[in-house]
């Protein structure tokens, strides 16, 4: 049997769990070997705070299985911004718990952390023969994205570069100063830079809100390096959610 238990089981099992009944006696009842119930409580956040005779259901307890599957999410990899796009639908959610709970933000600092020297420790796709490329089509003309595909990474990964390495976010830099077929800056409209911004205030990913008002993203990742007055704005916006240090 897989480690998730199939909903038949399931949620019997947490019903009678929530009333106090003996794991056991509810697995022998069901059918399930007690062992495949505790196989599956690794990945299913409800069922060891039933086990462990709490309410899963409760308004308290469900704001300790979202914290938990928050802090998860970062011990997967996931950005802050990204884990809370998963779960909340924005940064709202999470950065309440993080200014009302001190021993939660520092949870998340420590995890963050730790998945961040887990990652600067892995061999990089990103190798030295490909960067050279990924610089050679920048300076073709070619949209940061797409000279990212061309070599064989992602976007993500130029710019997680770009951020630790101010060698190569220079080097970027002179590249797409010198492209032999430059972006335009003003390459969308007004109406969608708008849109960009309602949707940068409302949900606090750069990405997601230049997507969804269809301007590429390598637009927005330009301006901002060429336009110190729109990389405000636009960290002002994606932070405005955040509470006050």
């Amino acid at each position: 049997m897989p480690d998730k238990l199939p909903t038949r089981i399931r949620s019997p099992l947490l019903a009678r769990l929530r009333t106090g009944e003996a794991v056991q006696a509810v697995a022998e009842d069901l059918g399930v070997p007690v062992r495949e119930v505790f196989r599956a409580a690794r990945t299913d956040t409800r069922l060891p705070l039933a086990l462990a005779g709490v309410d899963p259901d409760s308004a308290e307890t469900v704001g300790i299985i979202g914290r938990a599957d928050y802090i998860r999410l970062l011990a997967l990899g996931a950005s802050p911004s990204l884990a809370s796009q998963i779960l909340f639908d924005g940064a709202g959610q999470a950065n309440t718990w993080r200014s009302e709970q001190p021993a939660f933000a520092a949870a998340c600092d420590t995890v963050t952390a730790a998945t961040v020297q887990r990652a600067e420790r892995r061999p990089s796709r990103f190798t030295p023969e490909r960067r050279r490329l990924f610089l050679e089509h920048l300076r073709a003309g070619m949209a940061t994205t797409k000279a990212a595909a061309e070599v064989g990474i992602t976007s993500a990964t130029v710019y997680q570069r770009r951020r630790r390495d101010p060698d190569f976010a220079a080097a970027m830099d002179r590249a797409t100063a010198t492209r032999s077929t430059p972006e335009p800056a003003d390459a969308a409209t007004d109406a969608q830079w708008t849109a960009s911004y309602q949707h940068l205030a409302a949900h606090g990913v750069l990405r997601q809100a230049a997507l969804a008002a269809g301007i590429r993203p390598e637009t927005v990742y330009d301006r901002r390096r060429s336009d110190p007055d729109f990389a405000k704005l636009t960290d002002h916006l994606r932070l405005q959610d955040e509470p006050a240090p």
